[in-house]
């Protein structure tokens, strides 16, 4: 019964139906960080873009720690919210019948609103990659069984529609990438890597996958030059609207990248991740410059284990190298960089849900990572936040107990994966 249902069932109403729930709670709530990009569209649009990063003051809010796409994005919306208010506006003074209410409305929340709906529909072209990867590599009904848990999957609903932390951009782009690469497409795989890298960073951590895949797969050196020079024309175009004239785009992006985003600005141990430094040291505000044991920084130690565990997944696709185990790999390196890596923020385990759940129909043994993740990702994002208000929730996420209970079940499930990662047998 439940094979005829799917086999009935069109891709097209399964990814419609996820659209309408997410636009039927788009409106309802957004994020701070909604609000800080919409104060960079707005500085954007009226003092434009040359020397943004570098001497544009910016006040009592918060200065850009993010890439040139993310602010061409914030810009881009702003002048679509320009465009549309000028016409509400229009109709709003020579319409007696036109709602002065909605144009209330949309001067304080529209702005903000339009900054989620990239973010929804990346989500349904998500839905539309797991339907096609899933199809091609299983069957069709498979295919359908993704698309109905990802348009239903409440970590993406919650961070595009209801938070918009564009979490889905980003994964959307370097799924993309991966997949591609697979396809033998290498600069489409290449674009859809600087897609995401340049509209948020926390993709690179993926790259040791890439260099591995490159390898394996026996790139030539022509197609491996060809994709380094696309790279570099591509971040001197979007660099150079930025770039002061006296200096070099390439030479300003890489400084600006390295010294003004990759660091970012909360140089603490956790920013509310539930990992390995809550689980130590609870969820107060610590600087990451804290010495341990009075022989290393937290940040220091936490970059070696990081480069470690990096090197281990690395060499063990190497040895095993498949499309099965480069999705684990990209589960592993995500999970590794959120529970032991300073300053991480509650939602950066998002990049290794997809990769579990695909997984799942290559061994049932993964279905309890992604579920016990799905549940410590939700519980996570939703802590601090409070949106929508479940004052038990918010009482048991209260309790110092249960932040580290929680805290040690994501190191629990991260050294399991990586355990998972580095049984696999070797291959000649």
């Amino acid at each position: 019964m439940a094979k005829e249902f799917l086999k009935n069932l069109a891709l097209a109403k399964i990814i419609l139906a996820g659209l309408v729930i997410r636009l039927l709670l788009l409106p309802w709530a957004y994020h701070d960080d909604v609000v800080v990009t919409y104060w960079w569209g707005k500085f954007a649009s009226e003092f434009g873009l040359r020397g943004y990063y570098d001497w544009l003051n910016f006040g009592g809010y918060i200065r850009p720690d993010q890439p040139m796409l993310n602010i061409y994005y914030d810009w881009g919306v702003r002048q679509i919210y320009l465009f549309f208010y000028n016409i509400f506006w229009f109709l709003n003074i020579n319409i007696s019948l036109f709602p002065s209410k909605f144009m209330q409305w949309y001067f304080t929340n529209g702005n903000q609103v339009l900054l989620k709906l990239p973010m929804v529909f990346s989500d349904g072209l998500l839905v539309l990659l797991g339907y096609k990867y899933v199809s091609k590599y299983f069957d069709e009904q498979k295919g359908k069984v993704v698309a109905i848990i990802l348009s239903l999957f409440p970590p993406l609903i919650y961070n595009s529609a209801v938070c918009g932390s564009g979490d889905s951009i980003i994964n959307l782009f370097c799924l993309l990438c991966i997949y591609f690469f697979w396809q033998k497409k290498h600069i489409y795989s290449t674009l859809f890597f600087l897609l995401s890298t340049l509209y948020k960073p926390p993709l690179l951590i993926w790259f040791p996958v890439i260099i591995v895949s490159i390898v394996k797969n026996k790139v030539k050196p022509r197609e491996i030059i060809k994709t380094f020079i696309f790279s570099a024309l591509f971040i001197s175009i979007i660099a150079t609207p930025f770039t002061p004239l006296e200096l070099n785009p390439l030479v300003w992006f890489f400084q600006t990248i390295t010294t003004k985003i990759l660091p970012g600005t909360m140089h603490q141990l956790t920013s509310n991740a539930f990992n390995l430094w809550a689980l130590i040291f609870g969820l107060n505000p610590q600087l990451d410059e804290l010495i341990i044991l009075g022989l290393i920084s937290a940040r220091s130690l936490s970059v070696i284990i990081c480069l470690w565990l990096y090197y281990l997944i690395s060499r063990s696709l190497f040895m095993n190298f498949s499309q099965k185990n480069t999705l684990l790999s990209l589960a592993t390196i995500s999970l590794s960089t959120f529970t032991f890596m300073t300053r991480m923020h509650e939602r950066y385990t998002f990049p290794a849900l997809i990769p579990l759940l695909v997984l799942c129909f290559y061994d049932k043994k993964f279905i309890k990572y992604f579920i016990v993740l799905t549940i410590t990702h939700l519980l996570n994002i939703y802590n601090r936040w409070w949106y929508p208000t479940i004052t038990p929730l918010i009482n048991f996420l209260k309790f110092d107990l249960t932040i580290r209970l929680l805290s040690l079940t994501n190191v629990v499930l991260c050294l399991s994966l990586i355990l998972e990662q580095l049984r696999c047998p070797k291959t000649k």
